[in-house]
């Protein structure tokens, strides 16, 4: 049996945690935690009993966090169907804003604060070139901030979810796209996201702007083109369950990972992005970890954030424009029905007895064993 991610750092998160203990932070020791606990005595459980041959049957609560490969599918599912009842009859598309590689160094320094303005300027960048092309309209979109990429490497991108509309509460303005699938030019939109970029940095963060190496400073001269990326995703359901992998899930699933080598080495799967094709990656277990930490985001951060008409704040502007468009003014969503839980052995209903409290492993003096506590 292949290993997970709980078995990798249950083996080497210690030796790891010493050798690198001035770069990890907080949000780092609060994910391993988690992970280590998941779906163990150490988070506790609930105790249920048979209808049908009255066994008692018990389940370890899950951890319930981002980075956690154990957890987030119930999430995902529910996620995308509730976006998908928000989906508009018009065209969509994905709009992709890449970080210079030479910035990224900066966002493993100060993730909080960078990935925050990253999110904030992409969407400010879309809107302002949106509404320059509509002559004041107003766009909604919704925005997934992504740090992986391939191969685990630190990459950090935004994906936006467009629709093809622009709302001007006046005209009721459509902005659609031409016959070849086309929104917006990408050229302009990378370089009003690289001024914005500059601009946020050097206002909000200015220590930072100012630690900056002279090649990141570089990126944001006007020769230096920003990678954009705009593509037609049809009526945009696809790209959603798309972007819904990244929303609940961590850098790494649990089909990825192979197991070992001969040499001690973690061997993972991955795909090629030019050709398609298959390969397998194989990372020292130290390696392994810290790429996997990379994608650790901060607490309370929201990787996911909605903008303009699509905003929790724009509810009444998004009936008017399903009005207008002929479309049900107030969709509801179709959220998959949960599990029932049933024996393993016989397929009776299982009936819910107690909580179980977790256990905690104490440290004793030196040289005594741990005692446990429940």
């Amino acid at each position: 049996m292949s290993p997970d991610l709980a078995d990798i750092l249950a083996e080497h998160w210690e030796g790891y945690a010493q050798r690198h203990r001035p770069r990890l932070a907080a949000a780092h020791y609060r994910a391993v935690r988690r992970v280590l606990g998941c779906r163990t005595p150490a988070l506790g459980g609930r105790l249920y009993r048979c209808d049908g041959c009255a066994k008692p049957h018990f389940a370890y609560h899950s951890c319930n966090h981002r980075s956690c490969p154990r957890c987030g599918s119930a999430g995902q599912a529910e996620w995308t169907a509730r976006q998908e009842a928000k989906l508009l009859p018009v065209p969509y598309f994905m709009v992709t804003f890449t970080l210079p590689a030479e910035l990224r160094q900066a966002c493993l320094a100060h993730p909080k604060e960078l990935y925050h303005l990253i999110l904030k300027q992409s969407a400010a960048a879309l809107r302002d070139v949106i509404a320059t092309k509509t002559k004041g309209g107003v766009g909604g979109f919704t925005a997934v901030l992504h740090t992986w990429g391939r191969q685990l490497q630190h990459h950090p991108h935004v994906h936006f979810i467009v629709p093809a509309l622009a709302w001007h509460p006046g005209k009721k303005q459509n902005l659609r796209p031409g016959k070849d699938g086309f929104l917006v030019h990408y050229r302009p939109l990378a370089q009003r996201f690289r001024t914005l970029l500059r601009e946020g940095l050097q206002a909000d963060h200015p220590d930072i702007y100012q630690a900056l190496p002279p090649a990141a400073k570089a990126v944001f001269l006007p020769k230096k083109t920003w990678n954009v990326q705009l593509k037609h995703v049809g009526k945009g359901n696809t790209a959603l369950r798309y972007l819904a992998r990244y929303v609940k899930r961590s850098a790494i699933g649990p089909k990825r990972i192979i197991g070992y080598d001969k040499q001690g080495n973690i061997r993972i799967h991955w795909t090629c992005s030019g050709s398609g094709k298959p390969g397998i990656l194989t990372l020292s277990p130290d390696e392994f970890i810290r790429r996997w930490l990379i994608h650790v985001l901060p607490k309370g951060f929201a990787r996911v954030r909605h903008y303009g008409f699509m905003s929790a704040a724009a509810v009444a502007t998004r009936k008017a424009i399903r009005l207008h468009l002929g479309a049900d003014p107030d969709p509801q969503p179709d959220l998959p029905e949960p599990q029932p839980h049933t024996c393993p052995c016989c397929g009776g209903n299982l009936t819910f007895l107690r909580e179980i409290a977790p256990i905690h492993l104490l440290r004793g003096p030196p040289g005594k064993a741990p005692t446990q506590a429940a």
